[in-house]
């Protein structure tokens, strides 16, 4: 949490430079910012783990500086470029630990996961003796989440899931596209919103493998437009996401699949 601090700090004391600087390793425009960003968590990372890890990160992909690495570490350094851009406040840093052992690890086996509010300079974070704790206090989740759908929605035919959901929820629920879809998850864990749904195919691994792991542990599901778990989700590395749904529980997951399928007719 004190690395995704530092990168906030750097950040926020001023605005950065937005030159394009190359294409990352997803196929996006890298800014000087981004770049920078990753580098700070890097950088305080090998000098703070002891330990071989694996780093997997939306601008570089994969760094391996060691034969046997213990741990993957997937990090989104700024999840909201175009906000942070904007001066738009919803601006987050992901930060996803899981073991390596002998196995493939995946979002399930995330051990410990950070998302940092990069203006407001709060930390949502899981580990598995604290479990979720929002600024270092246990996490509460509301009883009944709030109507509130967020999402991605920069075309017709990723907003077509909507009108079918407010079918399936009987009524409409309020709409909002805010830019950063780890912040998005993690309010649909704590009830500030009842469904989150992309299915742009824009997302990665990366971008939401601490968010997902910490609402998972509140109580929230989640999967992919192809039925399977998010929690399967891979991340030794970068893996594209071609469509997630995730909801307040259950029953809100549901009626989300039930409305992406019939907008897919």
């Amino acid at each position: 949490m004190a690395v995704a601090r530092e990168v906030a700090d750097y950040l926020t004391e001023t605005r950065r430079p937005s030159t394009i600087v190359r294409v990352n390793s997803s196929g996006d425009t890298s800014k000087v910012f981004d770049v920078e960003a990753e580098n700070i968590i890097f950088e305080e990372l090998r000098r703070r783990i002891k330990e071989c890890f694996l780093f997997v990160s939306e601008e570089s992909g994969v760094r391996r500086f060691c034969d046997e690495p213990r741990w993957v570490v997937v990090v989104d350094p700024v999840d909201g470029s175009m906000n942070y851009d904007a001066q738009i406040p919803w601006v987050s840093i992901s930060l996803a630990v899981a073991p390596l052992e002998g196995r493939e690890p995946t979002i399930g086996d995330v051990s410990y996961a950070v998302v940092y509010d990069v203006f407001r300079k709060i930390d949502y974070s899981f580990d598995q003796t604290e479990g979720v704790t929002i600024a270092g206090t246990p996490a509460k989740r509301r009883l009944k989440p709030s109507s509130v759908v967020l999402g991605y929605f920069e075309s017709p035919d990723s907003y077509k899931v909507i009108p079918y959901y407010w079918a399936e929820r009987g009524s409409r629920a309020s709409l909002r596209s805010l830019g950063s879809a780890a912040l998005d998850i993690i309010y649909v864990g704590l009830g500030n919103a009842e469904v989150f749904v992309d299915t742009r195919a824009k997302l990665r691994n990366v971008d939401v493998a601490a968010a997902l792991r910490i609402a998972l542990v509140l109580g929230a599901k989640a999967k992919l437009c192809s039925d399977i778990s998010a929690s399967s989700v891979t991340l030794r590395d970068i893996k594209k996401i071609e469509c997630l749904l995730v909801g307040y529980d259950e029953n809100y997951l549901n009626k989300l699949s039930k409305a992406y399928f019939k907008s897919q007719t």
